[in-house]
């Protein structure tokens, strides 16, 4: 593998991740409530632990970490039915619904976390949320521990808050990973939906529930690319020089790894995919000089044996797909396996991405020639 390749793709994933901008979401709940592993069920790690904390009021935390994509405004713990509440809602409604000075700390989603276990809202909770929603901030009631509960007292406790608040959002959510966190994947989903475009490819990276979601939204990515910038430029290449259409995809291929979380495993394996992942590159562009003909035997008739603009859509599209598809099977391996099983992936990377890349080749060719 050409060092160069690598050194580019590198340097691409600094770029693409040092110039994203990171929505804040705001965890409000009160002690014991579950919001550690709530946390840990949607991004991978509780915050607490591993990311930078500096205090912003007196019961609110901000938890930072440079190489993750989300910054979480966590509450501290307080005890309902004191002197505590009118505090807390001084300190951290009133701070949610007011313009910051500070526009790091501008919140842009708000989960406010109930547990299901003893089934009761208090009129303290509906009147936070209330003040929030007044706010126009998006704010999702989350019940923790749901699976800790009778599917009846869950669905009394929702209803008790719909009849106070009749718009809540809410979703349900477990501590037992073996039951795929409930409405985890429903709340990710409404999130997203909510955030400015300017800030959910970062929470669609961060989140690590919701496969479907990350394809989806490395599927706009691949079209962007294709249809963009992606191909200026590419218009003539020789079949000689095919190789340096893949190898002109570094933006497509780091901004597809960075939504799955690819770019900086801290497992073992780390290594290995991205070196991979980067001899893809000029791999894809050797394959396709072999196998363009034999997919848009068009070319070779009309064009004179140059690549035109309408090819060089294709073939981006076609590695594009091919990569989100591999990277989605990787982060579902890390979901359902562990490292044993995605390592034994990764060393067979290369036959699977060519695999891939002959499926989207073919769907992706027929359906451009579809349309003409």
């Amino acid at each position: 593998m050409s060092t160069d390749v690598q050194k580019e793709l590198d340097d691409q994933l600094e770029q693409l991740k040092t110039s994203i901008s990171k929505p804040n979401v705001m965890l409000i709940g009160g002690t014991g409530v579950g919001k550690s592993s709530l946390l840990n069920c949607c991004f991978g790690q509780t915050f607490a632990k591993t990311g930078v904390g500096r205090p912003i009021t007196q019961y609110l935390q901000r938890f930072a970490h440079d190489d993750f994509p989300v910054v979480i405004l966590d509450t501290k713990g307080y005890e309902i039915g004191n002197q505590q509440e009118t505090s807390f809602f001084e300190d951290v409604i009133n701070f949610a619904v007011q313009p910051q000075v500070d526009v790091t700390d501008a919140v842009h989603l708000v989960w406010y976390c109930i547990q299901a276990v003893g089934s009761r809202v208090t009129d303290f909770d509906i009147e936070c949320i209330k003040k929030l929603q007044s706010a126009h901030l998006p704010v999702a009631v989350v019940l923790t521990k749901s699976d800790l509960v009778s599917d009846e007292d869950a669905q009394s406790l929702r209803q008790a808050i719909l009849e106070r608040v009749p718009n809540a959002a809410i979703y349900e959510t477990s501590v037992n990973p073996d039951l795929k966190g409930l409405e985890i994947n429903d709340l990710i989903q409404w999130s997203v939906d909510r955030l400015p475009d300017g800030i959910q490819m970062a929470f669609v990276a961060a989140q690590k529930k919701n496969i479907k979601i990350k394809k989806d939204s490395a599927r706009k990515i691949v079209l962007q690319h294709a249809f963009g910038s992606g191909t200026v430029g590419f218009t003539p290449i020789p079949f000689s020089d095919a190789p340096l259409i893949i190898a002109n995809q570094y933006v497509l291929l780091a901004r597809l790894l960075y939504i799955y979380q690819l770019d900086g495993l801290d497992n073992k394996f780390s290594i290995i995919l991205k070196t991979t992942v980067a001899t893809l590159l000029p791999m894809g562009g050797r394959y396709l000089s072999a196998q363009l003909l034999k997919f848009i035997p068009v070319v070779g008739t009309t064009v004179a044996g140059l690549i035109n603009a309408g090819i060089a859509t294709t073939i981006t599209m076609a590695f594009g797909f091919a990569v989100s598809e591999m990277c989605a099977k990787i982060a579902e391996i890390m979901i359902d396996g562990g490292v044993e099983e995605v390592n034994k992936y990764i060393q067979q990377l290369d036959q699977n991405f060519l695999i891939f890349f002959e499926e989207a080749m073919k769907d992706v060719s027929q359906n451009m020639m579809g349309k003409k």
